[in-house]
């Protein structure tokens, strides 16, 4: 699938964000390969936004791939393409990720999620302003969470610094120029 096939599904309105917030084809592809396995893996999309990288990974891989997002109508437009795909193995759910008990999941991907509250540039939201302490809070859950996870537990970031990543897991490569990186849990905190 091309990103311009991909987009086309997609309202006006979001199609235009596309290039700053929703996961490039090419690299959701490369995401899922390194977390994704059979039907009993569980991978979760931290901040899945209008969910392209839970349907290209979907549509390529026996996962079961959940996107959670803050912003209702996400989910709803996300969900309504869920149908029309006939995507059995994809769902989504719309909370905050402080809700989330990420023991339910075996990996996770992470597209900068956070980066809204520090930059406007095409912002998702009108009621959205710079929030650079709500940003370092969600990174100190994130990280918190990822820590206690099992051994063996896989998480690709794209974008940004990684500094949700505890030092109890090792970066295995990275790609797209440093962008994407792939993590795997090595050691218990501690």
């Amino acid at each position: 699938m091309t990103e311009e096939l991909f987009d086309s599904l997609y309202p006006i309105k979001l199609k235009k964000l596309s290039g700053t917030h929703w996961t490039p084809v090419e690299v959701a592809k490369k995401a899922i390969s390194f977390l994704g396995g059979d039907e009993t893996k569980a991978v979760l999309d931290i901040g899945s936004g209008a969910g392209k990288f839970c349907f290209v990974a979907a549509s390529i891989s026996t996962c079961k791939i959940t996107g959670v997002e803050q912003r209702d109508y996400l989910v709803q437009i996300s969900r309504k393409l869920t149908e029309k795909l006939q995507l059995q193995n994809l769902n989504f759910i719309h909370d905050d990720l402080q809700n989330i008990d990420f023991s339910h999941y075996h990996s996770f991907y992470f597209f900068n999620s956070f980066e809204e509250n520090i930059s406007l540039k095409d912002k998702l939201s009108k009621d959205h302003s710079i929030n650079s302490t709500l940003r370092d809070q969600y990174i100190v859950l994130i990280r918190q969470k990822f820590e206690v996870l099992p051994m063996g537990t896989r998480i690709v970031t794209y974008c940004g610094e990684a500094s949700e990543i505890p030092a109890n897991y090792h970066l295995v490569k990275s790609s797209n120029k440093g962008k994407l990186k792939f993590w795997e849990k090595v050691r218990d905190h501690g």
